[in-house]
């Protein structure tokens, strides 16, 4: 008897094993230990005949035909992954047993067995409502009372006895319900079934489909609805530009349509083509309207779609590492993991003072504790982070999908070897590139912005701003560490800590700290030639 476990897929293998009787005896405990079974034992299988050489007598064939003897069996296999390439994983997977215990045995036929029950329209058995006859003489009130409570079990099923009943005509519905069953309540003699809300399911035995394959239409139809959000999104966000900017997306869009739509007809094979394609339409059109939406909601331009996609991609790596999870471990998986867990470590616990706000800082020759910035901006930094060295992920998600796809069943050391740069790869690319080469990169271009005129652009929670300061008191008496105080040259504010404020020279190429108590800073909207103030006259 196979052990339970996550079996996606089933095919039957009839193959040849060579050896001696211990060797038969390990690979049936193997099939055992593998959740697999022997359905059929076909015996030896006839000794080819052997030439007769002087050097060879008959007496050493027979003993050596006896020793190592040929058998045939047809072994019942289980295993995770997808339907495509089924076939090709379950001989793999045989073959892989058989190396691992160094046996010799071939695969002579392998085949996948495909078992998928009918979807039986669900009926619920209940026990009659009782009163007055429909028709029968009785008081007016009686009959609204009797038409009530019958109406009250037709639709919300208040007298139905928890039965459930599967079948596809009213008739063998209601003979199921009167149906007995051992350990359980006899039924009423004159106990029926209705259907989900007093409506008798309508379905042929032809317009049945597939439990399983019901599922998978499901699935398909719910990766058709996100595309269908992100090109609603898509077509928003590129409508004042033109029919010409978007009509590809619209084509994608009517590419998920009828992909619901093929998918629905798959769920309901005998329904008609027009109430399928309405079924579908309608619900595809309310999904990109939903996504449209989004982006009108959202005051930044393309980000609407654009967030729609990283949550895609963040979706297909995430069941992309699950799949490597089934066909391994957690404790396998989990090592892989660490590196994607780091920068929560890192980037969260105050002393250790490290994030993307550092490299950004660092350009102005300046540490974080210059610059005070809220702990939810810090936290979206460090979800940046960890969305960056996150990336090696997708090498993880990659061999996942392989796998899934029974396309790299054997562990090779070449494979194993490119997986492994490929992830170290992807882990420079993500840290260093995109995460604390991007943090120094808009720095440099802050400082850039800054020596132009220009008000750089805020980087999660600084918000670089032109300011001109006017001392309170006399400009000697106020201290201010990296240079002079000018008041009549406009500044840079990159922000303040512990009531001292960060200004940027531009003419200078310097940071000056000043105490934020001894001077009055006024914001100004753009980068003023000179902050002197002609006195009033």
């Amino acid at each position: 008897m196979p052990k339970m476990s996550g079996f996606d897929q089933r095919a039957v293998a009839l193959i040849e094993l060579r050896g001696t009787r211990s060797e038969h005896e390990l690979f049936g405990n193997a099939v055992a230990e593998a959740g697999w079974a022997v359905l059929e034992d076909h015996g030896p299988v006839a000794a080819e005949p052997v030439a007769a050489t002087p050097a060879v007598s008959v007496t050493s064939v027979v003993s050596v035909v006896s020793a190592d003897e040929r058998r045939r069996y047809t072994v019942d296999i289980r295993f995770p992954g997808s339907r495509v390439n089924a076939v090709k994983g379950a001989r793999d997977r045989v073959e892989v047993l058989a190396d691992a215990l160094l046996l010799d045995l071939t695969v002579l036929v392998v085949d996948r067995v495909d078992r998928d029950p009918v979807d039986l329209p669900r009926w619920f058995a209940q026990s009659p409502p009782g009163g007055t006859a429909p028709g029968a003489d009785a008081p007016r009130l009686r009959r609204w009372a009797d038409r009530w409570t019958r109406w009250l079990a037709e639709r919300l099923g208040t007298h139905d006895t928890g039965r459930l009943v599967g079948a596809v005509s009213a008739p063998d519905a209601r003979r199921l319900a009167r149906h007995p069953l051992p350990g359980a309540r006899p039924p009423a003699p004159e106990a029926t079934a209705r259907g989900s809300l007093g409506t008798e399911p309508s379905r042929t035995p032809a317009q049945l489909g597939r439990r399983r394959e019901s599922a998978r239409m499901v699935t398909r139809m719910l990766i058709a609805g996100v595309v269908l959000l992100w090109v609603g999104a898509r077509i928003a966000d590129r409508s004042g530009d033109g029919p010409g900017a978007w009509w590809g997306f619209a084509l994608v869009g009517l590419g998920a349509v009828w992909a619901i739509a093929a998918a629905a007809r798959r769920m309901a094979p005998g329904r008609p083509l027009r109430e399928t394609v309405a079924a579908s339409l309608v619900p595809a059109v309310v999904i990109a309207l939903a996504g449209a939406n989004i982006v009108r909601t959202e005051p930044g331009a393309g980000w609407g779609s654009r967030v729609i996609a990283y949550g895609v991609i963040a979706g297909v790596v995430f069941n992309g590492v699950r799949l490597l999870a089934r066909q391994w471990t957690w404790r396998r998986t989990a090592p892989w993991l660490l590196p994607a867990i780091l920068p929560v470590s890192v980037g969260l616990v105050p002393p250790l003072g490290i994030g993307l706000h550092t490299f950004y800082l660092h350009a102005f020759d300046l540490s974080l504790d210059d610059v005070e910035v809220p702990q939810a901006y810090r936290f979206l930094a460090t979800l940046k982070l960890m969305a960056c060295m996150s990336l090696w992920l997708g090498a993880l998600a990659l061999l996942g999908y392989m796998k899934h796809l029974h396309l790299y069943v054997r562990d090779r050391l070449l494979g194993n070897l490119v997986l492994f740069t490929t992830a170290l790869t992807l882990l420079y690319v993500g840290v260093f590139t995109l995460g604390i080469a991007a943090a120094d990169r808009a720095g440099d271009e802050a400082k850039r912005d800054a020596a132009q005129g220009r008000t750089p652009s805020a980087y999660f929670g600084i918000e670089p701003e032109w300011v001109c300061v006017r001392p309170i008191g006399r400009p000697a008496d106020i201290p201010v560490d990296g240079g002079e105080l000018l008041p009549h040259r406009p500044y840079l504010r990159i922000g303040d800590a512990g009531g001292t404020v960060v200004l940027w020279d531009t003419e200078e190429r310097q940071a000056l700290k000043a105490p934020l108590d001894k001077l009055r800073v006024l914001p100004e909207d753009t980068r003023p030639a000179s902050c002197h103030r002609p006195s009033p006259s």
